[in-house]
């Protein structure tokens, strides 16, 4: 649990950042804010909770049809953006994070980053990788984690659809664990 109550998700996905001042803090906060969600685009995985239980083998055929559809959809969408990303995210460091929660994440630092640091963060989860997540953070601590150093940075700013996707996304792990323990069983 971190400070706010909300739930560290083990993940490791790419993520990128970059030191900022307390200048340019205001500024990368109205962005933060600006930024508008996909609300039009499918997501299969809320379509789960809403599809009718009276056609129940139908019903598992077809999210698992669109689950297909939307991982190819996913994997098209990143290579699209794959040129734009190196472009766009040119002055930014690219890292892997270690854990992540509506309120801070933890990532491998590489660049010697410092306690009080400010950084402008952005990423894509597995599960939604047409929303970006864009926060503003500051490192409250660094730390070792098996061989890696890594870096605890708390956000300091993060809109709420980006928290709400968040912790959307533990949900989605949790219960992939739990069928994957039902398959074992």
């Amino acid at each position: 649990m971190t400070d706010e109550g909300y739930r560290l998700i083990e993940a490791s996905f790419i993520l990128y950042y970059t030191k900022i001042t307390q200048e340019q803090l205001q500024k990368e906060k109205d962005e933060i804010y600006k930024i508008d969600s996909h609300d039009d685009s499918f997501n299969f995985l809320m379509a789960q909770n809403n599809i009718d239980s009276s056609f129940d083998n139908l019903n598992k055929a077809f999210v698992v049809m669109m689950k297909e559809i939307d991982a190819k959809l996913n994997y098209l969408i990143a290579l699209l953006r794959d040129g734009k990303e190196k472009e766009r995210f040119l002055n930014y460091n690219k890292a892997y994070s270690c854990t992540v929660s509506a309120s801070e994440i933890n990532f491998i630092n590489d660049n010697f980053l410092q306690k009080g640091d400010l950084l402008s963060i952005s990423f894509f989860l597995p599960i939604s990788s047409h929303n970006e997540i864009k926060a503003t953070a500051q490192i409250v601590d660094i730390f070792q984690k098996d061989k890696n150093v890594c870096a605890k940075a708390k956000f300091l700013d993060i809109n709420k659809k980006s928290q709400e996707l968040i912790i959307y996304y533990g949900l989605v792990l949790d219960r992939e664990r739990l069928r994957s323990r039902q398959l074992e069983i």
